[in-house]
């Protein structure tokens, strides 16, 4: 599934992808994998969730940090952290498990953004969601959703209503 938007809605499209993540429960934490080429709204579009968990803090990209843990205030949400992590610096998927993503991963209370997650691969399990966002010009996005084993997101996806979203496309 794919969403086509303008970069003036991204806050719209951020509620909307938050939305269908609250319809899936897991044991464990829900990894998000956002690919794309620099430039291409990876952190913009982690900023505009942020807004919605009333995080507080200015979300920057961590890549010189590597991960960057937030406080979610919105208790709207299941989750308690926002770790934000950008492996664009990492060269292979266990200086990342170094940092301690095995056992960030397993908690619950954990909403993990992942930027540049095809440098570690090796580290996300078949249950993480994939997000791949490109450019189609200066001012319209490509989103494209792709999620391993649970085939029901994707169906859940394909009724997200376009409603205010004028320039909002979907497709399959």
């Amino acid at each position: 599934m794919e969403i086509i938007f303008k970069q003036n809605e991204i806050k719209e499209v951020a509620s909307k992808i938050l939305e269908k993540f609250l319809m899936h429960s897991t044991p464990s934490a829900l990894v998000v994998a956002l690919s794309g080429d620099l430039g291409a709204g990876k952190t913009t579009l982690t900023k505009e969730m942020s807004k919605i968990f009333e995080i507080k803090e200015d979300i920057i990209s961590p890549t010189f940090v590597i991960m960057k843990k937030y406080d979610i205030h919105n208790k709207n949400f299941p989750w308690k952290n926002l770790i934000h992590i950008d492996a664009y610096r990492l060269e292979k998927d266990h200086e990342l498990l170094r940092l301690g993503f095995e056992e960030l991963s397993k908690d619950k209370d954990n909403l993990i953004i992942i930027e540049w997650p095809e440098l570690v691969k090796g580290c996300l399990d078949s249950d993480t969601f994939s997000i791949n966002l490109s450019h189609i010009d200066e001012e319209t996005r490509k989103i494209e959703f792709c999620y391993n084993t649970r085939r029901d997101f994707l169906a859940a996806c394909r009724d997200v209503p376009v409603g205010k979203f004028e320039n909002l496309r979907f497709s399959s």
